[in-house]
């Protein structure tokens, strides 16, 4: 009888995680590029607006062993592609986390609720400055958010971010790649508003290295073990999230 109870009570306990571990949220995607050929384009990516097709997955410049994500031609007003998951038509609300290196001073950085060359949002490093700004682009651009100096925001540096995007609103927190500090802890650099857009996907703009690329739907899903595939290299991925969560 004290036998069936235990494993009974294991049972249980393994459902109750489980559970859990289902209603925290949803992964809606994540890459690591360690899986991707050094020189080719990465295969989980796809172009969103059509440049100069110039992406391949290259060699950390700064963390030995490492794979990253780069496309070197500038901004898509410019001459360059912008580079999508394919995966985001639906996506409304959620969370991205992701390591960023600026390769020069100038106009790049991120989108969100992608949908078309002339309709998504941008997070973008400004050239020579120390900030962060939030756009809209529909026929032109809108700036609707400025942050204050954003810990230098060096060049040729990992930085660590993670971006909310709920209903109109958005939040922006970030920190040195190395450090350990949770954003949890970390107030945010940059908030903002802006209903335009409602859903849409996420992908890079402009000349950045991108690396451990994963969005959810709740933050739980940032710690929760279970989100990791295992049979992908995501060792090294999940101590990173688990320190930046």
């Amino acid at each position: 009888m004290r036998t069936k109870t235990v494993f009974f009570i294991i049972i249980t306990m393994i459902a109750t995680i489980s559970a859990s571990s289902f209603v925290s949220g949803k992964i809606l995607f994540k890459d690591n590029f360690e899986d991707d050929n050094i020189g080719q384009p990465p295969k989980n990516w796809e172009i969103g607006f059509k440049g100069k097709d110039d992406a391949e997955v290259i060699k950390d410049p700064e963390r030995s062993g490492n794979k990253v994500f780069s496309s070197p031609t500038e901004r898509h007003d410019v001459a360059g592609a912008v580079y999508i998951t394919g995966e985001g038509t639906d996506w409304t609300d959620y969370y991205v986390q992701w390591e960023m290196l600026f390769p020069k001073e100038f106009y790049m950085g991120i989108v969100f609720r992608f949908s078309g060359g002339e309709s998504f949002y941008l997070l973008d490093r400004r050239s020579n400055t120390k900030q962060l700004d939030f756009w809209k682009r529909q026929g032109g651009w809108q700036n609707f958010g400025t942050s204050a100096d954003a810990q230098g925001l060096a060049i040729e540096k990992w930085w660590s971010f993670q971006l909310k995007i709920s209903g109109k609103d958005f939040e922006v927190k970030m920190k040195d790649s190395k450090k350990k500090t949770k954003f949890s802890d970390l107030d945010p650099v940059l908030e903002a508003s802006q209903g335009e857009f409602k859903k849409g996907d996420f992908g890079n703009y402009g000349w950045v290295l991108l690396d451990n690329v994963v969005i959810a739907t709740t933050l739980a899903d940032f710690i929760n073990p279970w989100a990791v595939s295992p049979d992908n290299n995501y060792v090294t991925t999940w101590s990173r999230i688990k320190t930046i969560d």
